[in-house]
């Protein structure tokens, strides 16, 4: 294979290197400008860096030139980068997965910008790359396994993963965890569902599991290298923050709930997360003092950890070690309005930048998802986010993500892989479930979970039960989850009445000679449905013999943060996973992993208080979670293209999810 004309020998490359930090940092001095309103002393001290500070060592700013109108985006470091112009070879890479081309490309960001501000996003497949194709990409196969083609966009990102490895390795080759190395993760870091949660999910009978996702397994596979080199180059990351060091390279993401937030707000923010983290090449650290990652999960990366030190790191300080989102956009703005003001004195980065929405809360800011704030983003070592909802779906918003993610997530199904692959249930989880599956028969021909939760505690509960328990009931019968009692008629080969997407249940297996088994399980902080359904089936059991098991694991009465209460209802979440049909409660969180985690698209039970001509349930509209409380129009001063839009007009796919479940949120839906 030829060597692209960029890559010259190692002396070349030096003279090279350090005559462009030398023309950056004259560039810098005599180009950007700030807000003379900004503290810029406050800011200097905790959250930037300087740009001629040995600390910045890829500096990069966005920034607009005076002669370019307002939209445009001008950042001359990110095409003279001399790390990207090096082009490393990707051939490095011995436990990667193969390429064909041993060079990448240099970046060539200002055609990205100009794609990206200057028309709306293309549509993949077009004759123009669709806005969010990763510019660096290579016209080559990525081949999975070597018989499975990947697409461009999913290319592009795996190209892009490798490279931020390299970069962070010095250059060096990548050396693969050896045996020894794995071994010993795997002891010090055991987890007995990496390998057989999938076999539960699949010896499902009647719903159809997910369909496997290469590309989606050699994008993690490539980012796991990507924070085990990472976590190591550092080795203390809490200390490589505190010095405000940028030697290695890498880039991060702490991420962490809200305090309180139980275990399914948890669950949806960590997700979320990661997934931004891995299209940003970010290395995903969780405080350590978030139960969820301590005692609740595995560590999902293979010869890594993704704890971090909540002390040094993710507590309030005084002054805070975080530019807040309104410093870090004072700054954008600042440099975007350049033409407009006196020239900035001296050029700084940000070192570390806190997205949480200031105002809104439990989610990034709005113009996180706007690609001139991810543009600039990009140059901020440390990204700081406290939050307990689900914000994916408007990342399919920024159009610098959406064509990847497209390509990454071809049936729009994202929460089942997310979390299947980073949140696995830990080992004092995994033991209780298979403690529980040991109970049932072997022979359970179907599944039915159910999770009932209050949300206004033991006053609602007192005031709606026996409404609420007579319409799951109905729901179930109605839909076939549930045999009929005495006076269940059935013809051969006649199906059921069921509209359920994941249930394929004939009156024809039914009919079959052996006994029929269906098992209940039930979530619940209250007893009265286990006591009241497991009645029913004991004074009227089917006229066909149809056995039906009961089973509720606990009924507290109240929710509760402890370590023990994360460990119970992640239990219970992956239980109501591996049922065939789901029915949950409205706005539950809780709810919302469970049919996550198997893929399942839910039914939700009427929660009207009184009786009426309502439905007993409604069956939802994708498999999807539901993004309770997003800011539906974005404010992206610097793309006329989704200023003022609402993500329901920019991706058709994103929908409002149904008034059965959360009025005024929105959800992706699934082909």
């Amino acid at each position: 294979m030829g060597v692209p004309p960029v890559v010259r020998d190692h002396k070349e490359l030096g003279v090279a290197f350090f005559c462009s930090l030398i023309l950056i940092c004259c560039y810098l001095g005599s180009l950007v400008e700030f807000n003379p309103a900004l503290n810029i002393k406050r800011i200097l001290e905790h959250a930037f860096v300087p740009a001629d500070s040995p600390a910045a060592a890829s500096p990069v700013v966005v920034s607009a030139s005076s002669d370019q109108q307002i939209g445009k985006i001008h950042h001359p470091l990110l095409h003279s980068n001399p790390l990207a112009a090096a082009a490393p070879n990707l051939d490095q890479f011995p436990d990667a997965l193969p390429l064909d081309q041993p060079a990448v490309a240099p970046l060539d960001h200002d055609l990205a910008a100009a794609s990206l501000f200057d028309k709306p996003a293309a549509s993949p497949g077009a004759d123009q790359p669709a806005a969010g194709t990763h510019v660096n990409s290579v016209n080559h196969s990525v081949n999975y396994n070597t018989n499975t083609k990947l697409a461009a966009a999913v290319e592009g990102l795996i190209r892009d993963i490798r490279l931020a490895a390299l970069r962070a390795n010095g250059g060096e080759p990548v050396q693969p965890l050896d045996e020894d190395g794995k071994k010993n993760w795997d002891e010090k870091n055991p987890c007995m569902s990496r390998q057989k949660l999938s076999l539960r999910y699949a010896a499902r009978k009647y719903a159809k599991d997910v369909e496997a996702n290469p590309g989606w397994d050699a994008v993690f596979r490539e980012y796991q290298i990507l924070h085990r080199i990472c976590t190591r180059k550092v080795k203390n990351v809490s200390q490589y923050f505190n010095a405000r060091d940028t030697s290695s390279g890498c880039h991060f993401m702490v991420c962490n709930a809200y305090d309180p937030s139980g275990l399914g707000n948890k669950v949806l923010i960590t997700a979320s997360c990661f997934l931004y983290a891995v299209l940003t090449q970010r290395i995903l650290l969780v405080p350590s003092s978030n139960v969820l990652v301590t005692d609740v999960v595995c560590e999902p990366f293979e010869g890594s950890s993704w704890k971090v030190d909540q002390h040094t790191i993710g507590l309030p300080m005084s002054p805070p070690p975080w530019a807040s989102m309104q410093d870090f956009l004072a700054v954008l703005d600042s440099s975007m309005g350049a033409h407009d003001s006196a020239i900035q004195k001296e050029a700084m980065i940000v070192y570390a930048a806190d997205v949480t929405d200031n105002h809104f809360g439990f989610q990034p800011d709005n113009r996180f998802f706007c690609p001139a704030e991810q543009i600039f983003l990009r140059n901020v070592t440390w990204v700081n986010l406290v939050g307990n909802q689900y914000f994916v779906p408007k990342l399919f918003g920024v159009p610098i993500f959406r064509a990847t993610l497209e390509a990454l997530f071809p049936t729009r199904l994202v929460l089942t892989h997310l979390l299947r692959s980073l949140l696995l249930p830990g080992d004092p989880v995994w033991r209780q479930v298979e403690k529980v599956q040991a109970m049932q028969p072997d022979r359970a021909d179907r599944r039915l979970g159910v999770q009932i939760r209050y949300l206004g505690g033991q006053e609602q509960f007192d005031l709606m039960h026996v409404v609420l328990e007579s319409r799951i009931k109905k729901c179930a019968l109605q839909n076939g989850m549930l045999p009929h009692h005495a006076d269940l008629a059935v013809g051969n080969g006649r199906r059921l009445q069921s509209s359920s997407s994941n249930s394929h249940i004939t009156a024809q297996s039914i009919n079959s000679s052996a006994v029929r088994r269906t098992t209940v399980f039930i979530a619940s902080l209250y007893d009265s449905f286990e006591k009241s359904l497991s009645s029913d089936y004991l004074q009227n059991p089917p006229a066909n013999g149809e056995n039906v098991t009961v089973v509720q694991l606990s009924n507290r009465h109240d929710q509760g943060y402890s370590v023990e209460e994360d460990v119970q209802a992640l239990t219970e979440i992956i239980l109501l996973s591996l049922s065939d049909d789901v029915i949950i409660t409205p706005k539950s969180t809780f709810g919302i992993v469970a049919h996550g985690y198997g893929a399942l698209r839910p039914w939700f039970m009427g929660m009207e208080f009184y009786e009426g001509p309502y439905p007993p349930c409604t069956e939802g509209q994708t498999a999807e979670g539901c993004y309770h409380i997003p800011e539906k129009y974005l404010y992206c001063p610097y793309n006329p293209e989704l200023h003022d839009k609402s993500i329901l007009e920019i991706v058709p796919y994103v929908k409002d999810c149904l008034p059965a479940d959360w009025s005024g949120g929105i959800q992706i839906i699934t082909s």
